[in-house]
C-alpha cells in the first residue's frame, strides 16, 4: 500500500516551478538562469533534505496555517517523483550553467522540464 502524502504541498510546489521556469524565460539568459538554477536547486537538494524545499516549506509554514491552502492527504507512489525530482534537478542545473556561457538552446531543455512538471501537477502524468 502507498504511503499518505500531502498532495497540496506537491501541486503548489509544482506550481512554483512552472511559474519561476517561465518568468526566466520572459527575462531572458542572463537574469533567468539564476531562477532556473533555484528551481533546479530545489528540486535537488530538497529531494535529499526537506529544509532546502523552500516552495514546499512556504506551503506548510504559511500558506496552510493561514487557511489560504488546504491541506489534503492523498496515498501516492514517490518513488517515480523522487527519481524525475532528481533529474529535473540535474538537468535544470545544468540548463542554467549552459544558459551562462549563452547556449541559448538549453531553453529547450528548461521547457522540456517545464513541461513535464505541468502535466504531473495537472493530470498526476
Amino acid at each position: 500500500m502507498a504511503e499518505s502524502f500531502d498532495v497540496t504541498a506537491r501541486k503548489f510546489h509544482q506550481a512554483v516551478c512552472v511559474a519561476l521556469l517561465a518568468i526566466a524565460f520572459v527575462i531572458g539568459a542572463h537574469s533567468g538562469l539564476w531562477l532556473v538554477a533555484l528551481v533546479g536547486a530545489v528540486l535537488l537538494l530538497g529531494r535529499f533534505w526537506w529544509p532546502a524545499d523552500l516552495f514546499r516549506q512556504l506551503n506548510w509554514r504559511v500558506l496552510e496555517p493561514a487557511g489560504i491552502l488546504k491541506r489534503r492527504e492523498a496515498q501516492e507512489d514517490h518513488e517515480t517523483r523522487r527519481i524525475a525530482r532528481v533529474l529535473g534537478g540535474v538537468v535544470l542545473l545544468v540548463s542554467a550553467v549552459l544558459l551562462g556561457v549563452s547556449l541559448l538552446w538549453a531553453w529547450v531543455l528548461v521547457a522540456l522540464m517545464g513541461i513535464m512538471i505541468f502535466l504531473d501537477a495537472a493530470f498526476d502524468f
